[in-house]
């Protein structure tokens, strides 16, 4: 039986040897290129966003672990002062080519689920030192024996929603010397993937604000030859759309966006809206983590709590859209904000069919699940596959409405059975 050390023995250790030494070697980056979309001897497509996300994670975690593997530390035990109270301990402070790395140190499997909160405390207070400094301009190391379930959602949390740089290392020992201390690179399974993935692109999970507005004489109309609008028309109203996307990167809104505008033999009071489709966090609930908060409270301040936080989310969204087009049109334009189900947008030939659709964007994840399918299907024909009708320029398929408009409809899953199975898995506890 291997010796257990404790935490202050494989603190001095790793100070004495470096890090870079002690990681272990792995193959798991051979096949990370692996494509997250499978097609049919038709050419059509299959699309699983686990494989994506899995795809994203391993790429991003490929680069963080280069890194660490040419790292060198050059502080221990920290002490970073804080006003009035007892001064925080960072365990490590490091360096690497592409910048900074802090690092924090669990042994005990005790300690586990307060590693992740401790971490990020750290990484906020050494990014104060640098102003305007963002979540990847510090690289997060933890090393934890990470068994609890709920830290591993954490981890792919961090990495993939928050957008932290974070990699996560696993002290292992082969024999009863500490000198046999590997760090063993932590990759979550596909069941973890799937199970993060799953009900993220169902069409009940998506919240739609549509905000309409009249058009603006000699920049936007109806006008039409031939069926089609104006190109200054066209150039206009696409505008208005990138400017959206802008913004909902910035709040960190996955979703996307587009302009509309009705045929123009359909009379309508306002001629144009802005589309605005987001995932709704407060709709896709985890029931490993809401479970144990919830049933502390009253029934009815349980569905206060969603009403309130879903409430809070509906009033951001309908911020973004009224400041985008507050901020591309005349002065005080004239918009009407509407929420429809998006169950109903989605199948529904007044929205989809009458209407010209343009300046289509994607935005966070399902933008990188859009680019995703889109590469797959260039890849697809570079090595022969059927034919696909695709533009020889990719950007011109990453905004094609009906492409888009066909992807996401399709996305429209839902696998609860597979979310049930997962969730009846216990954690490895003591």
């Amino acid at each position: 039986m291997v010796k257990k050390f404790s935490e202050e023995e494989v603190h001095q250790y790793i100070w004495a040897s470096g890090i870079a030494g002690l990681i272990a070697e792995t193959d798991v980056f051979d096949d990370w290129t692996t494509s997250c979309v499978e097609h049919d001897e038709d050419g059509e497509s299959n699309f699983e966003l686990w494989r994506l996300i899995k795809h994203k994670a391993l790429e991003k975690l490929g680069n963080l672990h280069g890194n660490m593997t040419d790292s060198q530390l050059i502080g221990s035990k920290v002490k970073l002062p804080t006003d009035g109270t007892r001064p925080m301990e960072l365990d490590f402070l490091g360096q690497h080519d592409d910048g900074i790395f802090i690092l924090e140190l669990k042994v005990d499997r005790s300690a586990e689920r307060n590693a992740f909160s401790e971490l990020l405390g750290y990484s906020y207070y050494i990014s104060e030192m640098f102003a305007l400094s963002g979540p990847k301009d510090i690289t997060n190391v933890l090393v934890t024996p990470l068994f609890a379930k709920m830290s591993r959602h954490a981890f792919l949390y961090d990495l993939l929603i928050s957008d932290r740089n974070i990699i996560l290392y696993q002290p292992t020992f082969t024999t009863d010397e500490i000198g046999s201390l590997r760090l063993e690179l932590y990759i979550p399974s596909d069941e973890d993937f799937q199970h993060f993935s799953n009900e993220l692109l169902s069409h009940e999970a998506m919240t739609c604000v549509v905000a309409s507005f009249h058009d603006i004489e000699g920049w936007i109309d109806s006008e039409e030859e031939n069926g089609s609008l104006n190109d200054y028309t066209v150039e206009h109203l696409e505008a208005v759309s990138s400017y959206c996307a802008q913004l909902m990167e910035a709040e960190r809104l996955h979703g996307f966006c587009w302009t509309r505008k009705r045929w123009k033999e359909i009379p309508v009071f306002y001629e144009n809206a802005l589309i605005i489709c987001a995932l709704n966090p407060f709709r896709i609930i985890n029931p490993l983590r809401s479970e144990p908060l919830l049933e502390q409270l009253d029934p009815e301040d349980v569905v206060s709590l969603r009403e309130l936080a879903e409430s809070g989310f509906h009033g951001r969204l309908l911020s973004v859209a009224k400041r985008a087009l507050e901020d591309t049109l005349t002065n005080n334009p004239s918009i009407e904000l509407e929420m429809p189900e998006w169950s109903v947008m989605v199948t529904t030939g007044m929205e989809t069919v009458f209407t010209h659709n343009l300046g289509f964007r994607p935005t966070g994840m399902l933008r990188d699940a859009y680019v995703a399918n889109i590469n797959s299907l260039f890849a697809y024909e570079a090595s022969g596959g059927k034919y696909c009708d695709n533009s020889p320029l990719k950007v011109n398929e990453t905004f094609n409405w009906f492409k888009a408009w066909t992807f996401m409809e399709g996305c429209g899953f839902s696998a609860k059975n597979e979310i049930e199975d997962y969730e009846g898995d216990e954690d490895i506890e003591d």
